[in-house]
């Protein structure tokens, strides 16, 4: 899977323009390749200091999906030899994840606005380029979710910081049990400010097009404005967002008593019938991991969330369940793991914290000057 990024420029009313990048893998759901990732980064770090740029606009090609994720697939393949080639695997690894925690840190600290326009599938690593914009609309047919624990990972791409933004209980039932939500519930959560409908899209560029924005004092102010006259007024009614009073009773004790109140709950009802499912079947170490990074870090810096991602990402690679997780769900599909544990209360306290210790040899993301050629 190769799959590009297009890019373009939205001529405006004043002659200066808004960078448009368009995801272009629609036959994988728009998942994100190194080659897409690193195009993304650095038509960026271009646009950041081209004055002619007044913002820039993220959407995907395909209507069933803004980007479902990352390419795993290559990054099995990186690891199916691992015992015999650790280097080559740790390698793989680093380049990928170290490009892509990159990318994902600069939207979010991006010095002009970034419109983020979603739809469909939201899920994973599109959820890491959706959530650093500063504004973010959801089409009334997104479905967002964080379904790492499937593939024995753990919601990263920054989501330890903006996920620890979130009401606690429902943080972690989103995490724990990688549940589907829509856009009504994305509104509500602040994961996204605006929801609109499919064919609104071309309309919003066509006002931001009519717009002289040299003369803007507060161009955020006006781009938040022209978003709020193609919103939907009226949002479907929520998935998640029915459910919170009973998700607050239901995760509020440790992780052994959450997976064991989640999953004996009565509920007749197919959505939170699948989040029992889920829960069941993800990883008990990745479950572990999501509840320690919910409950024990919530007030990391961006910066910090993104290290110690880096370092969890490796350590689940190389150590963990990821390679099995992806093997059953991905490669082989026979939707039925060997994981490393049982259930949650297998995984040693010892075992835990190994996994969140730094690996020396490991480069941090966010440090170095330039950026590696690819490993996959």
């Amino acid at each position: 899977m190769t799959g590009t990024v297009n890019v373009s420029k939205l001529k405006c009313a004043d002659g200066s323009v808004i960078g448009v990048l368009e995801l272009d893998n629609p036959v994988a759901l728009n998942a994100l390749s190194y080659v897409m990732i690193e195009k993304l980064y650095k038509q960026l770090n271009e646009w950041q200091t081209d004055d002619s740029v007044v913002a820039v606009f993220l959407h995907a090609q395909g209507e069933k999906a803004f980007c479902a994720g990352g390419d795993i697939q290559a990054i099995y393949r990186a690891l199916e030899n691992k015992e015999q080639d650790f280097d080559s695997a740790f390698s793989a690894m680093e380049t990928f994840f170290d490009l892509e925690y990159r990318c994902d840190h600069l939207i979010h600290t991006y010095p002009k606005p970034i419109i983020a326009w979603g739809h469909g599938y939201l899920m994973g690593g599109g959820v890491g380029l959706f959530m650093g914009a500063s504004h973010r609309v959801a089409e009334t047919t997104t479905r967002f979710a964080m379904p790492e624990i499937k593939i024995g990972l753990y919601p990263d791409v920054g989501a330890t910081y903006f996920l620890n933004q979130l009401p606690k209980h429902l943080a972690l039932f989103l995490s724990l049990t990688a549940c589907q939500i829509n856009a009504t519930d994305m509104k509500a959560l602040g994961l996204s400010q605006w929801i609109a409908k499919p064919e609104s899209k071309q309309a919003l560029l066509d006002l931001l097009a009519s717009v002289s924005w040299k003369g803007e004092a507060n161009i955020n102010e006006k781009i938040a404005t022209t978003l709020r006259s193609v919103q939907v007024d009226e949002p479907s009614e929520g998935m998640l967002m029915p459910y919170a009073g009973l998700i607050e009773q239901l995760c509020s004790g440790d992780l052994d008593s959450i997976v064991r109140a989640i999953s004996s709950a009565d509920v007749d009802d197919k959505w939170f019938i699948n989040a029992q499912k889920a829960l069941n079947y993800g990883s008990p170490l990745s479950l572990n991991i999501t509840y320690q990074q919910l409950t024990q870090y919530q007030n990391l810096s961006l910066k910090a969330c993104f290290d110690m991602e880096f370092n969890l990402t490796l350590r689940c690679g190389l150590e963990g369940d990821f390679r099995e997780g992806v093997r059953a769900l991905i490669i082989d599909k026979t939707n039925q793991p060997s994981w490393q544990h049982r259930k949650v209360s297998d995984v040693t306290p010892q075992a835990l914290e190994r996994f969140f210790a730094p690996i020396d040899s490991a480069e941090y993301p966010l440090t170095a000057s330039s950026v590696a050629t690819a490993a996959l």
